[in-house]
Protein backbone atom coordinates (compact mmCIF):
# COMPACT_ATOMS: atom_id res chain seq x y z
CA UNK A 1 0.00 0.00 0.00
CA UNK A 2 1.28 3.20 -0.92
CA UNK A 3 1.29 6.23 1.95
CA UNK A 4 -0.37 8.99 1.01
CA UNK A 5 0.82 12.22 2.69
CA UNK A 6 -1.80 15.16 2.26
CA UNK A 7 -0.55 18.65 2.69
CA UNK A 8 -2.55 21.10 4.90
CA UNK A 9 -2.23 24.32 3.69
CA UNK A 10 -1.55 26.92 6.25
CA UNK A 11 -3.33 30.45 5.81
CA UNK A 12 -1.37 33.02 7.28
CA UNK A 13 -3.29 35.24 9.76
CA UNK A 14 -4.33 38.45 8.15
CA UNK A 15 -1.98 41.56 9.14
CA UNK A 16 -3.05 43.81 12.08
CA UNK A 17 -3.91 47.38 11.67
CA UNK A 18 -1.46 49.16 13.19
CA UNK A 19 -2.35 52.21 14.28
CA UNK A 20 -1.29 55.75 16.55
CA UNK A 21 -3.20 57.62 19.26
CA UNK A 22 -1.72 61.30 19.50
CA UNK A 23 -3.56 63.57 22.09
CA UNK A 24 -2.59 65.91 24.77
CA UNK A 25 -5.20 64.14 27.29
CA UNK A 26 -3.57 61.31 29.16
CA UNK A 27 -6.90 59.72 29.91
CA UNK A 28 -8.66 60.19 26.61
CA UNK A 29 -6.16 58.66 24.83
CA UNK A 30 -5.61 55.83 27.29
CA UNK A 31 -9.21 54.85 26.63
CA UNK A 32 -8.67 54.95 22.55
CA UNK A 33 -5.95 52.55 23.36
CA UNK A 34 -7.96 50.19 25.44
CA UNK A 35 -10.52 50.14 22.59
CA UNK A 36 -7.95 49.35 20.29
CA UNK A 37 -6.15 46.60 22.09
CA UNK A 38 -9.08 44.84 22.85
CA UNK A 39 -9.62 43.72 18.72
CA UNK A 40 -8.32 40.65 17.70
CA UNK A 41 -7.39 42.54 14.14
CA UNK A 42 -6.19 45.66 15.73
CA UNK A 43 -2.92 47.33 17.30
CA UNK A 44 -2.13 50.18 19.26
CA UNK A 45 1.37 50.44 18.48
CA UNK A 46 2.14 53.77 20.44
CA UNK A 47 0.55 56.95 21.86
CA UNK A 48 2.24 60.76 22.11
CA UNK A 49 0.64 63.82 23.61
CA UNK A 50 1.59 66.57 20.86
CA UNK A 51 1.92 66.86 17.33
CA UNK A 52 5.97 67.05 17.52
CA UNK A 53 6.38 63.81 19.20
CA UNK A 54 3.20 62.23 17.38
CA UNK A 55 5.39 62.67 13.87
CA UNK A 56 8.64 61.24 15.57
CA UNK A 57 6.33 58.34 16.36
CA UNK A 58 4.97 57.71 13.01
CA UNK A 59 8.18 57.80 11.23
CA UNK A 60 9.41 55.47 14.29
CA UNK A 61 6.07 52.95 13.91
CA UNK A 62 5.02 53.55 10.46
CA UNK A 63 1.25 53.10 11.18
CA UNK A 64 -1.56 52.31 9.19
CA UNK A 65 -3.37 54.89 10.70
CA UNK A 66 -3.11 57.66 13.27
CA UNK A 67 -5.94 59.35 15.34
CA UNK A 68 -4.77 62.83 15.51
CA UNK A 69 -5.91 65.46 17.79
CA UNK A 70 -6.16 69.07 15.96
CA UNK A 71 -5.47 70.98 18.93
CA UNK A 72 -2.42 70.56 21.61
CA UNK A 73 0.82 72.34 22.69
CA UNK A 74 4.14 72.33 21.10
CA UNK A 75 2.42 71.24 17.85
CA UNK A 76 -1.11 71.21 16.34
CA UNK A 77 -2.58 67.93 14.81
CA UNK A 78 -2.87 70.27 11.67
CA UNK A 79 0.76 70.69 11.46
CA UNK A 80 1.80 67.19 12.11
CA UNK A 81 -1.11 65.83 9.93
CA UNK A 82 0.98 67.82 6.95
CA UNK A 83 4.08 66.86 7.86
CA UNK A 84 3.14 62.88 8.04
CA UNK A 85 1.56 63.33 4.87
CA UNK A 86 4.31 65.33 3.12
CA UNK A 87 6.86 62.54 4.31
CA UNK A 88 5.19 60.34 2.32
CA UNK A 89 5.60 61.50 -1.21
CA UNK A 90 3.13 61.20 -3.64
CA UNK A 91 1.81 57.67 -3.61
CA UNK A 92 -1.59 58.10 -1.63
CA UNK A 93 -1.58 53.92 -0.44
CA UNK A 94 2.98 55.24 1.32
CA UNK A 95 1.01 57.36 4.29
CA UNK A 96 -0.74 56.68 6.97
CA UNK A 97 -4.10 57.36 7.01
CA UNK A 98 -4.54 60.48 9.56
CA UNK A 99 -8.34 60.49 10.88
CA UNK A 100 -8.50 63.85 12.83
CA UNK A 101 -10.25 64.37 16.44
CA UNK A 102 -12.00 67.04 17.46
CA UNK A 103 -14.84 68.38 19.54
CA UNK A 104 -16.38 70.51 16.98
CA UNK A 105 -17.69 68.68 13.42
CA UNK A 106 -18.26 71.91 11.21
CA UNK A 107 -15.07 73.59 12.43
CA UNK A 108 -12.51 75.24 10.06
CA UNK A 109 -10.06 73.34 11.47
CA UNK A 110 -11.61 69.85 10.49
CA UNK A 111 -11.62 71.82 7.06
CA UNK A 112 -8.25 72.57 7.14
CA UNK A 113 -7.06 69.07 8.55
CA UNK A 114 -8.90 67.77 5.55
CA UNK A 115 -7.38 69.55 2.88
CA UNK A 116 -3.64 69.00 4.16
CA UNK A 117 -4.28 65.70 3.63
CA UNK A 118 -6.66 63.75 6.79
CA UNK A 119 -8.23 60.69 5.16
CA UNK A 120 -11.42 61.19 7.87
CA UNK A 121 -12.49 62.73 11.08
CA UNK A 122 -14.13 61.68 14.26
CA UNK A 123 -15.93 64.00 16.95
CA UNK A 124 -14.40 63.19 20.61
CA UNK A 125 -18.29 62.05 21.44
CA UNK A 126 -18.12 59.48 18.84
CA UNK A 127 -19.23 55.81 19.70
CA UNK A 128 -17.04 53.05 20.06
CA UNK A 129 -18.43 51.38 17.56
CA UNK A 130 -17.58 54.69 15.19
CA UNK A 131 -14.61 54.63 16.70
CA UNK A 132 -13.62 50.79 15.32
CA UNK A 133 -15.51 51.22 12.10
CA UNK A 134 -13.37 54.37 10.93
CA UNK A 135 -10.24 52.72 12.20
CA UNK A 136 -11.30 49.93 10.01
CA UNK A 137 -12.25 51.43 6.90
CA UNK A 138 -9.48 54.03 7.00
CA UNK A 139 -7.05 51.31 7.06
CA UNK A 140 -9.01 49.84 3.84
CA UNK A 141 -9.16 53.00 1.87
CA UNK A 142 -12.76 52.34 1.78
CA UNK A 143 -15.62 55.51 2.81
CA UNK A 144 -15.65 56.22 6.60
CA UNK A 145 -19.16 56.93 8.82
CA UNK A 146 -18.08 60.64 8.61
CA UNK A 147 -17.73 61.18 5.14
CA UNK A 148 -20.81 62.82 4.29
CA UNK A 149 -20.16 64.74 7.28
CA UNK A 150 -17.07 65.79 5.80
CA UNK A 151 -18.06 66.79 2.46
CA UNK A 152 -20.93 68.88 4.58
CA UNK A 153 -17.61 70.68 6.15
CA UNK A 154 -16.22 71.50 3.03
CA UNK A 155 -19.28 73.15 1.77
CA UNK A 156 -19.12 75.38 4.44
CA UNK A 157 -15.29 76.58 4.36
CA UNK A 158 -13.93 75.95 0.98
CA UNK A 159 -13.68 79.62 -0.88
CA UNK A 160 -13.49 79.50 -4.48
CA UNK A 161 -9.84 81.51 -5.88
CA UNK A 162 -10.79 84.95 -7.06
CA UNK A 163 -10.30 85.02 -10.80
CA UNK A 164 -11.69 84.82 -13.88
CA UNK A 165 -10.77 81.97 -15.25
CA UNK A 166 -11.03 78.60 -13.62
CA UNK A 167 -7.81 77.07 -12.29
CA UNK A 168 -8.20 73.69 -15.00
CA UNK A 169 -4.59 73.91 -15.89
CA UNK A 170 -3.74 70.66 -13.19
CA UNK A 171 -6.44 68.93 -14.63
CA UNK A 172 -4.76 69.11 -18.29
CA UNK A 173 -2.60 65.91 -16.82
CA UNK A 174 -5.74 63.74 -16.70
CA UNK A 175 -7.04 62.13 -19.47
CA UNK A 176 -10.52 62.91 -20.68
CA UNK A 177 -12.34 60.08 -18.99
CA UNK A 178 -10.29 61.16 -15.45
CA UNK A 179 -11.10 64.23 -15.98
CA UNK A 180 -15.19 62.65 -15.80
CA UNK A 181 -14.46 61.03 -13.01
CA UNK A 182 -12.91 63.77 -11.03
CA UNK A 183 -15.69 65.54 -11.04
CA UNK A 184 -18.07 63.13 -9.96
CA UNK A 185 -15.90 62.58 -7.49
CA UNK A 186 -16.23 66.08 -6.99
CA UNK A 187 -19.09 65.94 -7.12
CA UNK A 188 -19.62 63.31 -3.66
CA UNK A 189 -20.44 60.56 -5.63
CA UNK A 190 -19.67 56.67 -4.73
CA UNK A 191 -17.59 54.56 -6.57
CA UNK A 192 -20.80 52.35 -7.06
CA UNK A 193 -22.90 55.43 -7.83
CA UNK A 194 -19.67 56.53 -10.53
CA UNK A 195 -19.39 53.30 -12.09
CA UNK A 196 -23.55 53.35 -12.62
CA UNK A 197 -23.03 56.93 -13.74
CA UNK A 198 -20.15 56.31 -16.44
CA UNK A 199 -20.89 52.72 -17.21
CA UNK A 200 -18.13 51.51 -15.88
CA UNK A 201 -17.50 48.46 -13.71
CA UNK A 202 -16.23 49.61 -9.97
CA UNK A 203 -12.91 48.15 -10.14
CA UNK A 204 -12.51 50.31 -13.07
CA UNK A 205 -14.14 53.39 -11.18
CA UNK A 206 -11.15 52.64 -8.21
CA UNK A 207 -8.31 52.21 -10.68
CA UNK A 208 -9.47 55.79 -12.45
CA UNK A 209 -9.66 57.19 -8.61
CA UNK A 210 -6.29 56.26 -8.13
CA UNK A 211 -4.62 57.48 -11.25
CA UNK A 212 -6.21 60.83 -10.57
CA UNK A 213 -5.03 61.37 -7.33
CA UNK A 214 -1.70 60.08 -8.29
CA UNK A 215 -1.90 62.19 -11.03
CA UNK A 216 -2.73 65.40 -9.15
CA UNK A 217 -0.04 64.40 -6.09
CA UNK A 218 -3.28 63.97 -3.43
CA UNK A 219 -3.96 61.61 -0.82
CA UNK A 220 -7.76 60.74 -1.11
CA UNK A 221 -10.96 61.91 -2.25
CA UNK A 222 -11.83 64.54 0.25
CA UNK A 223 -8.20 66.37 -1.66
CA UNK A 224 -10.49 66.35 -4.85
CA UNK A 225 -13.86 67.60 -3.82
CA UNK A 226 -11.52 70.52 -1.27
CA UNK A 227 -9.47 71.24 -4.98
CA UNK A 228 -12.70 71.28 -6.98
CA UNK A 229 -14.16 73.98 -4.63
CA UNK A 230 -11.39 75.98 -4.25
CA UNK A 231 -11.21 76.24 -8.05
CA UNK A 232 -14.78 76.36 -8.55
CA UNK A 233 -15.10 73.03 -10.62
CA UNK A 234 -18.02 72.32 -8.55
CA UNK A 235 -20.12 74.05 -6.47
CA UNK A 236 -23.17 73.58 -4.06
CA UNK A 237 -25.61 74.84 -6.27
CA UNK A 238 -24.26 73.85 -9.54
CA UNK A 239 -24.79 70.16 -7.41
CA UNK A 240 -28.14 70.77 -6.30
CA UNK A 241 -29.05 71.29 -9.95
CA UNK A 242 -26.98 68.44 -11.60
CA UNK A 243 -25.48 66.39 -9.65
CA UNK A 244 -27.47 62.96 -8.80
CA UNK A 245 -26.71 61.98 -4.88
Amino acid sequence: MTDVTTATTRTAPPALVRVVVVDDQPLFASGLQMLIEAQADLVCVGTAVDGAAGVALVERERPDVVLMDLRMPVMNGLEATTRIVAAAGTDPDSAPRVVALTTIQRDEAVFSALKAGAYAFLTKDATPDEVLTTIRAAAAGEPVPTTAAALDVVHAFAVPTPSPKRRTEPLEVLSPREREIFLLVARGLSNAEIAESAWLSEATVKSHVRAVLQKLGMRNRVQIVVFAYENDLVSPARDDEGATR
